[in-house]
């Protein structure tokens, strides 16, 4: 019997047998046979390409190097989904940003989904952030009354303990700011603000009292000003450390007005003594700081802050550090902080006196202001840089 062969059907035949040996021979021709794998894991910035990691930080940005990457769709990190864009992927690398949120399950592991449902799972750790204390709204702060710590990392579950180990209830929690009731026997010195992933002191101290060169609390024989403005209590400010000073006064454009003045051997200087021979000789490393509490903006106003050891009757009018507060509290006490430097400069870099410094506080400026504040505890303390 004779056979007909179809042509149509051989060529299909033909093509099909070449697709099969085709595909199999560009398979193997693949790296690893196809089959997706990372080499190595290395940070973005092109001055450190070379450098290659297991970790990295919250909304750090990576780059995955490996083969046959190029069907990536889903990318994870413990059990959070990082974005994935089409132009920062190819079969070589993956640039993705790690999550900046905190995880709910850490499993310290990344997985790679891809097109056909498979997935690459690979070892790596997002380094989760340790909480960062940059100060209090008020170092000062009564027990029993609240407190505001302000940083970065505050992630809940977390404990605020002082100086002395009394820890504080926590009253509220956000990323950067906390509030916390201050507890009976917090000592001064430093807080410790600790999460799940790390602690953290912080540099500043609650209830500073290092070099202290104003309490109102000491003897006040010899001031030129100042006696009638310090008090014990207020009907409207709360004392928050003894005495302290308080002027409730309407001042014209250029009014002066001296609220706290005291030449180098009057009592005050018993107190200046407290500034250290190292914050002259290195002021940047100090600050000068103390509470206000205002019940009236002090917009406008201009306090002239002289220190020194010179003739009070004239110097302390030609040199002097001028603070501009242009702030109102709102009835709170806060912490303000000058730059020694800035301050120390301003009084021309006085000499350093083993007995103390002549002082002068006093109003004068080109706006009419309403100076209705308390004041307490000028100290100059490190600072950490």
């Amino acid at each position: 019997m004779k056979r007909r062969y179809n042509p149509l059907l051989f060529l299909f035949m033909a093509f099909a047998m070449a697709g099969i040996f085709s595909g199999c021979s560009d398979e193997e021709n693949l790296p690893n046979n196809g089959k997706p794998m990372i080499n190595y894991i290395r940070v973005t910035r092109p001055e450190a390409s070379d450098s290659l990691i297991a970790k990295a930080g919250q909304g750090s940005m990576i780059a995955i190097i490996g083969q046959n990457l190029g069907n990536a769709r889903e990318i994870w990190f413990n059990n959070l989904q990082a974005a994935l864009t089409p132009t920062f992927i190819t079969n070589t690398s993956i640039l993705t940003r790690i999550p900046s949120q905190i995880p709910t399950v850490i499993s310290n592991r990344m997985k790679i989904v891809f097109a056909n449902g498979d997935s690459l799972i690979h070892d790596f750790t997002v380094d989760i952030s340790k909480p960062t204390v940059t100060e209090m709204l008020s170092e000062y702060v009564n027990d029993g009354e609240v407190a505001t710590i302000t940083g970065d990392y505050f992630y809940e579950p977390l404990r605020v303990s002082f100086t002395g180990g009394a820890e504080g209830e926590v009253v509220s929690v956000e990323d950067d700011r906390i509030e916390v009731r201050v507890p009976q026997g917090a000592q001064p010195g430093p807080v410790t603000v600790t999460t799940n992933f790390g602690t953290r002191t912080s540099d500043f101290w609650f209830r500073d009292n290092r070099n202290i060169i104003a309490s109102f609390d000491e003897s006040l024989n010899g001031l030129w000003h100042g006696p009638d403005y310090i008090k014990e209590s207020d009907p409207d400010i709360t004392p928050i450390s003894n005495k302290f000073m308080r002027i409730n006064r309407e001042l014209g454009a250029w009014a002066w007005f001296e609220f706290y003045v005291g030449p180098n051997n009057s009592d005050v200087t018993k107190e200046t003594r407290n500034i250290p021979a190292e914050a002259l000789a290195n002021p940047s490393g100090y600050v000068l700081k103390f509470e206000i509490n205002t019940l009236a903006p002090l917009t406008g106003a201009e306090i002239r802050m002289y220190m020194g050891t010179g003739d009070m009757g004239t110097e302390r009018d030609n040199i002097h550090y001028i603070w501009k507060p242009n702030l109102h509290t709102e009835g709170s006490w806060q912490t303000v902080s000058i730059p020694f430097e800035d301050f120390y400069n301003a009084n021309k870099t006085f000499a350093h006196r083993p007995d103390g410094y002549g002082v002068s506080f006093h109003f004068s400026g080109p706006l009419a202001v309403h100076a209705n504040f308390g004041l307490d505890n000028l100290r100059v303390v490190p600072v950490k840089k």
